[in-house]
């Protein structure tokens, strides 16, 4: 059985999120960030970890690709085109969208009082605005990301426009809407929700 560690509050939910895609058995440890519990796994203390037989995955992306690769779900085969596009739209997830929220939330929470910089929030509202005018050019009329098909970086971009609807950041393309709705109206979305807010 897996076991996850981590806050559902916080980038463990997309682990938990694919879990429930593929209707895994996994038991939860809702350790928040620099608990004992992550600290012992992952000396940054950042949450989520994938324990699996003893071993552990750190990093939210690396543990939903694995579980995709693992059980043959939701992902592209590894060397095809189809993947490399995936890929794409998984590290624009990363380095696009993602990133944005990580510097709010550093500059809002995480760092000591006496280094955070508020003046940075008009340039990350900035840089998320530009960044989904490109989201929605690469999306255009697709159900998912990759056309059809559910994958990977569906979880991650979904989950990060969540986070950022905290920041008040827009959300102006029509598709982009109506596709964040698709994406949140799947049965696992929901349980993974219904953990989250328990």
């Amino acid at each position: 059985m897996y076991k996850i560690i981590g806050s559902p509050k916080s980038r463990s939910f997309r682990a938990l999120w694919m879990l429930e895609e593929l209707g895994l058995e996994y038991e939860h440890i809702a350790a928040g960030p620099r608990s004992e519990e992550i600290l012992a796994i992952n000396p940054s203390g950042k949450v989520p970890a994938l324990l699996v037989n003893g071993e552990a995955i750190i990093d939210s992306t690396a543990i939903i690709q694995y579980l995709a690769d693992v059980h043959g779900q939701f992902t592209h085969e590894a060397g095809t085109i189809e993947r490399a596009k995936q890929d794409s739209f998984l590290h624009f997830a990363n380095d696009e969208l993602d990133s944005v929220c990580w510097v709010m939330a550093k500059h809002k929470f995480v760092l000591p009082k006496e280094l955070r910089v508020p003046a940075v929030f008009k340039s990350c509202e900035y840089d998320w605005n530009n960044a989904m005018k490109t989201f929605a050019k690469r999306l255009g009329d697709n159900e998912y990301v990759m056309g059809d098909q559910f994958t990977v970086p569906d979880i991650v971009i979904t989950h990060v426009a969540g986070w950022a609807s905290l920041y008040e950041f827009a959300t102006p393309d029509n598709n982009v809407k109506q596709y964040l709705e698709r994406v949140r109206s799947r049965p696992a979305f929901q349980k993974a929700t219904e953990i989250r807010d328990k």
